[in-house]
This record gives C-alpha cells, structure tokens and sequence, in this order.
C-alpha cells in the first residue's frame, strides 16, 4: 500500500511538473500576445501622433498665409481710405472756391477740376468697397484655419491622453 501511495505521489508530481511548464508556456504566450498588442497600440498612436504633427505644421502654414493676406489688405483698405478721404477734403475746399471765385474762366476751371475730382472719388469708393469686401473675406478666412488649427490640437490632445 505504501509502493502504491509512493507511486501516486510521483505520477501527481510528475503531472504537476508538466504542468507548471505548460502553465508557465500559457501564461509567457499570453503575455507576448498581450505585449504585441501594446505595441502596436503603441506605433499606430505614434504614427498618428507624427500624421497630427505634420498637418499642425501645415496648418500653421496656411494660417501664416491667411494672416499675410489679410495683413495686405487691411493696409489696402486703409490707403484708400486715405485716398477718399484725401479727395472729400479736396472736394470741400473745391466747392468752398468756386462761390468765392467770380471769373468766369477761373470758376470754370474749377468746375472742372471739380468734377474730374468727384469721378475720381467714384472710383475710390468703388476701390474702398472692393477692399472692405476683400478684407472682411480674407477675415473671416483667417478665422476658418484657425478654427482647423484648435480642432487639430484639440485631437492632438485627446490622443496624448489615451
């Protein structure tokens, strides 16, 4: 009974160190499945991280760009504003001379000059509603990639956080 209670202890020995390497086996597999996993987590999350990178770049440019443009023409927009200005002040003091002049030829002259000066400010208050128009648009472009450059922080960050 002995030889036989010996030999069931050295077969449930011998199966529990079969055992122990194939349940360490089970366990190391897992274990690299699951480190497998992590990395490539891990270079799918870097890949999109450095795509992020480079569109923030891009973005910046295009935002660099956009703020140039808009730059030009609020500088457009104030010369000719300028301009109108200039060519109103020219004006009243036209207007002003000619009830003071009583020659005829001289008050002609500035009749005319007068009138070349009025279709002159035509054009520049047409040039000066271009240039608003311009400036509002390029504006609201400005705003537009600065809106793309936040959402794409924003991604960067929820990225970083996972």
């Amino acid at each position: 009974m002995l030889v036989l209670a010996a030999g069931s202890a050295a077969v449930v020995l011998a199966q529990e160190k079969n055992d122990a390497p194939n349940g360490s086996l089970a366990a190391l597999t897992a274990e690299i499945r699951q480190l497998r996993v992590a990395v490539e987590e891990s270079t799918r999350s870097q890949t999109q991280t450095q795509a992020l990178g480079v569109y923030l770049s891009v973005q910046q440019s295009r935002i660099l760009q956009a703020a140039t443009r808009l730059e030009s023409a609020r500088k457009e927009l104030d010369a000719v504003s300028l301009r109108s200005r200039e060519i109103a002040s020219q004006l009243e003091n036209f207007q002003g001379e000619i009830v003071r002049v009583t020659e005829p030829q001289r008050r002609a002259q500035l009749e005319d000059a007068n009138q070349q000066l009025k279709f002159e400010q035509r054009r520049v208050v047409e040039q000066e509603q271009q240039a608003r128009a311009r400036e509002a648009e390029l504006s609201q472009a400005l705003q537009v990639e600065e809106s793309r450059w936040t959402d794409l922080i924003t991604r960067l960050e929820q990225l970083i956080r996972r």
